[in-house]
């Protein structure tokens, strides 16, 4: 008779410890090459601060919604204006477990424009 576990139990320990490590939220990598072809040829005469830039977000539709995708897009972009560029599967910088690749365009909000109220001076009584 045979003592200690079957290695079923031990592969499933195993498995479920490695799985878990994986992140199942989209995370951030480089753009496609007509996102970054996009926001390049959108930076002509532009500020700085205010170059658009090209991100890609990696995901998996078993495992993210829409909004997810969506939100950590805008995290991404602190508020900006986005553009959906284009969406790709596979040969990406993803990961086997979230292989789709969405890609935005980020045009950065202007945080130096900022309201200034004027109060009026107090009059004298």
């Amino acid at each position: 008779m045979k003592r200690g576990l079957p290695i079923g139990p031990l592969a499933v320990i195993f498995l479920s410890g490695a799985l878990a490590a994986c992140s199942t939220l989209p995370f951030p990598v480089q753009g496609s090459d007509a996102a970054v072809a996009e926001a390049t040829a959108k930076q002509a005469d532009v500020l700085p601060r205010l170059q658009p830039y090209a991100f890609g977000l990696c995901y998996s539709p078993v495992v993210n919604e829409d909004a997810e995708i969506e939100e950590e897009a805008a995290y991404q972009c602190d508020g900006g204006r986005l553009i959906r560029q284009d969406e790709d599967f596979f040969w990406n910088e993803c990961s086997l477990s979230q292989p789709h690749r969405v890609s935005y365009v980020c045009f950065p909000p202007d945080k130096a424009k900022r309201r200034i109220t004027i109060q009026p001076a107090p009059q004298p009584q």
